[in-house]
């Protein structure tokens, strides 16, 4: 798992000069993506990109690109120092003279200096930078990874309390409603068993909620199986963003049917819980 906050550098150097990299990671639930260079190459810069597109799933990133030429040594145009020297050196034997030094002749012919291509430069610094900056992002995946885990263990043990208690709650409300209804009728003829059936039925099956913590079941066993996967390539943000959805939902539904004070403490918890796994959710990669 890895998180979408991270910075890293990179630099490479050679003869002409210096190439330096800096990454900077934020959370965004799409990719964008802030391009500073200094290059000048457009075709390099979208290269580098591609590059950042390809390492980074999602996130906002700010790139910094900085390049340092070396001081600018003249070098002496090697066919035309040549054929200075060679047409000079002949004019010293038509008069007799000794030949001229090399260096002499270099002073007077025309220097050009050398060609810098910085695409390679850029593609080392880059590479070191994403290096850098995953592996930050790892070890902080790593602490999220211990806080979802940690919340998906308290949502289990939510989810058991909440089945108990949703259990327990038919057997209480039909001897709360004997009690009412024999009140009431206490001068009056009896209640029938028929009529005591029915209205228990009738409410039994408005709170039932069997299948919201059947569907939790299911939304808490895919939660973990993506917390213990390994491949951090794979979209585990956008993924654990849809579950905490889920997740919410049916514990709203059964929120709903509650009709219970301590059923509904427990749901109250687990939606803490899942509001926890929300912002974690949008830390991660």
């Amino acid at each position: 798992m890895l998180s979408m906050t991270g910075f890293g550098t990179g630099r490479a150097t050679d003869a002409c000069g210096e190439v330096r990299v800096a990454l900077s990671a934020v959370n965004n639930r799409a990719w964008q993506v802030q391009f500073k260079s200094e290059l000048g190459d457009l075709a390099l810069d979208d290269e580098l990109k591609q590059l950042l597109r390809h390492a980074l799933i999602r996130g906002s990133v700010t790139v910094s690109i900085q390049v340092f030429a070396a001081a600018t040594v003249n070098v002496p145009d090697r066919e035309a120092l040549a054929a200075a020297w060679r047409e000079l050196a002949a004019l010293a034997r038509e008069l007799g003279a000794p030949p001229p030094a090399l260096e002499h002749v270099a002073r007077a012919v025309p220097s050009r200096a050398p060609t810098t291509a910085w695409g390679e430069l850029a593609r080392a610094a880059m590479g070191q930078a994403i290096a850098a900056l995953q592996q930050t992002r790892t070890v902080e995946g790593l602490a999220l990874s211990k806080a979802l885990l940690s919340h998906a263990a308290t949502l289990r043990d939510l989810h058991r309390q909440i089945t108990r208690r949703a259990g327990e709650r038919l057997p209480a409300w039909r001897d709360s409603l004997l009690k009412r209804v024999t009140e009431v009728l206490a001068e009056q003829a009896s209640i029938t068993p028929e009529h005591l059936v029915r209205e228990i039925a009738i409410h039994a099956e408005r709170i039932d909620v069997s299948e919201e913590l059947v569907r939790l079941t299911a939304h808490l066993d895919a939660l973990d199986v993506l917390l213990s996967c390994t491949n951090s390539s794979g979209e585990i943000g956008r993924k654990l963003e849809f579950l905490a959805q889920e997740l919410t939902r049916e514990i709203n539904t059964t929120g709903a049917k509650a009709n219970d004070a301590a059923l509904t403490a427990l749901i109250l918890d687990a939606k803490l819980v899942v509001d926890h796994v929300k912002e974690q959710a949008a830390n991660v990669a």
